[in-house]
């Protein structure tokens, strides 16, 4: 049965050759800048990570210098009568060392803020939860750029529109097409580190903020290790933000060596610039 000419797929027209260079330049621009906002959100996690870090060490700070006047309590009053108020000032330790509640509220709070900033899960029914946060933002950056059907793909599929106008050969032999291939899978190679890097630093990131929710419910003496396990995930998490910086620097030095790669053979092809390409 023959199916009518109407109701047959319409597949979209390649480019032309010169369009097609035209949007291979904009598409690397537009890698480029998805790269650099990933930076900068990256840079932005470890510092709040940091600061993070600093604030629960004061709790636990506070937590064990209060161990330790209760301590020192405990060992006077086997050895000799206390005044009232000194054990008044014991009854007072005690209770607040055993109550679970944070003894700097403040270096808490400020420490969950700065998490949650970075990447947290938002509740906010009848609307199922979604993930948020900068961390959140720098992974659907990443993913833009270098997911299938991304970014990388659409600039690729470009280049091999223009290539012929740009007398470059889709061949193993022709120098500009393998320096342009093996840029493109070391950068689309890297984001994929990074990606899994980030993924574990969402992972740490949403423990310590299931800890931070859960502090005060936690009573001495196993309070101390609830703020060791949170102060770790922190830890943890800083050091896969670190490699994924390592990746995702090595992601821009490919992308812009693919921008130096298709401007060369630009130039080598004496095509004239157009407005807008740098």
């Amino acid at each position: 049965m023959l199916v009518p000419e109407a109701e047959l797929p319409v597949q979209a027209a390649a480019p032309a050759p010169a369009l097609a260079l035209d949007l291979t330049v904009e598409e690397i621009q537009q890698i480029r800048a998805r790269v650099g906002a990933v930076t900068t959100a990256l840079e932005a996690i470890r510092q709040a990570l940091d600061l993070a870090v600093g604030l629960i060490g004061e709790e636990i700070c506070a937590a064990e210098i209060l161990d330790d006047y209760m301590l020192d309590a405990l060992v006077h009053a086997g050895q000799a009568p206390l005044l009232d108020a000194t054990l008044d000032a014991a009854a007072r330790i005690f209770a607040t060392v055993s109550s679970g509640a944070p003894l700097l509220p403040g270096s808490i709070l400020n420490a969950g803020n700065l998490i949650s900033a970075t990447y947290d899960i938002v509740d906010q029914p009848p609307d199922p939860p979604t993930p948020d946060g900068l961390l959140n933002d720098a992974i659907t950056d990443l993913q833009a750029a270098f997911a299938v059907e991304g970014l990388l793909t659409d600039v690729g599929n470009h280049f091999l529109q223009c290539a012929e106008y740009l007398h470059v050969h889709p061949v193993d032999g022709d120098p500009t097409w393998l320096a342009w291939t093996g840029h493109a899978q070391r950068a689309n190679h890297s984001a994929a580190e990074a990606l899994a890097r980030l993924n574990v630093v969402a992972w740490e990131a949403m423990d310590a903020m299931e800890l931070i929710r859960s502090h005060c419910l936690v009573q001495s003496p196993e309070r101390n290790e609830h703020m060791g396990e949170l102060e770790r995930c922190l830890l943890t998490a800083i050091k896969y933000v670190d490699k994924a910086l390592v990746a995702v620097d090595l992601v821009d030095d490919e992308v812009e060596s693919m921008n130096q790669t298709l401007h060369q053979a630009i130039d080598d092809a004496n095509i004239p610039m157009a407005n807008g390409w740098a």
